[in-house]
């Protein structure tokens, strides 16, 4: 889940009922309706196969192991919190940082309800209350994006993995978007006021420079998937209406122009058809030990 955002929000967008593009995943977003559609939008991202298809690669590829000290970043609902529990085993440790307390709480239901013990930390990627070389896998999931200064995150993330560690770290580049059945031009008005909501919207395609930057190594072999929307949330429609709307508030296109392109992308997908997605890619970039 993002930690940081670049416009500070006033306390009434904060904690208003309906999500919009401004207060999406922001620390201070609460409202029982806003973190009901951020929840909704984690676990249809959870369920998506490709996402699965690319954690999978993620964790094997950066060889999380028994007494490992991990770290989920931005964790959200935790799902990749539990999942790192047990490749760390009883021997080794995982801290879930996530700044939104309403997720925290969500995450740390279900952690009960499945008997997993997680302790949570507060803090941002950009400042990790831990010790210099103290981590061993650091998970870092669709958070750079989010973030204004992602140069500042790597440098932390390096700070704190010990030499030999790795920094799994996964997240789009929205400008890669394609979707069926909304005219070419709307649909680009609809992208550009969604990304200019986002402090970093093409963050993956900087990934490398930034890591090596900070001092990381950065395997060639780079994962990629294709985040395919269900067919439920394309019926639903609630994250293209929030940019549309945005697009409308940006003046970019007309109320008609909206509602034109919403409603023959929601009967295309009640037809089955409509196809919308967007590219993650995932990185394994590693600490060089010492001496080497």
């Amino acid at each position: 889940m993002p930690e940081e955002q670049s416009r500070p929000m006033t306390t009434g967008e904060a904690s208003g009922a309906a999500l919009t593009l401004g207060t999406a995943f922001r620390p201070e977003t609460t409202g029982d309706e806003a973190v009901a559609a951020m929840v909704s939008v984690l676990d249809a991202q959870d369920a998506a196969p490709s996402i699965e298809r690319l954690r999978a690669w993620m964790l094997a590829s950066g060889d999380v192991r028994r007494g490992d000290a991990c770290v989920d970043i931005g964790s959200g609902t935790g799902t990749m919190t539990r999942r790192l529990g047990p490749l760390a085993g009883p021997d080794g440790q995982v801290l879930r940082f996530e700044s939104n307390a309403a997720l925290r709480r969500s995450a740390e239901e279900r952690s009960v309800a499945e008997g997993i013990e997680v302790e949570f930390r507060t803090g941002l990627v950009t400042e990790l209350p831990l010790p210099d070389d103290s981590i061993d896998v650091v998970w870092c999931e669709r958070v750079l994006q989010h973030v204004p200064d992602p140069d500042a995150a790597l440098r932390e993330v390096a700070r704190v993995l010990r030499p030999g560690g790795r920094a799994l770290l996964l997240d789009s580049d929205h400008a890669s978007r394609v979707e069926s059945d909304i005219d070419p031009v709307v649909a680009r008005a609809m992208l550009e006021a969604f990304m200019s909501q986002l402090a970093n919207p093409m963050a993956a395609r900087h990934l490398p420079r930034q890591a090596m930057a900070a001092g990381l190594d950065v395997d060639p072999d780079i994962g990629s998937s294709a985040l395919v929307y269900p067919r439920e949330v394309l019926v639903d429609s609630r994250l293209s209406r929030l940019a549309a709307d945005q697009a409308v508030a940006d003046g970019t296109i007309t109320c008609a122009q909206a509602d034109a392109a919403l409603r023959s992308q929601r009967e295309a997908a009640e037809r089955g058809w409509a196809f919308a997605a967007i590219t993650m890619f995932g990185f394994v970039c590693r600490k060089a030990r010492r001496g080497i």
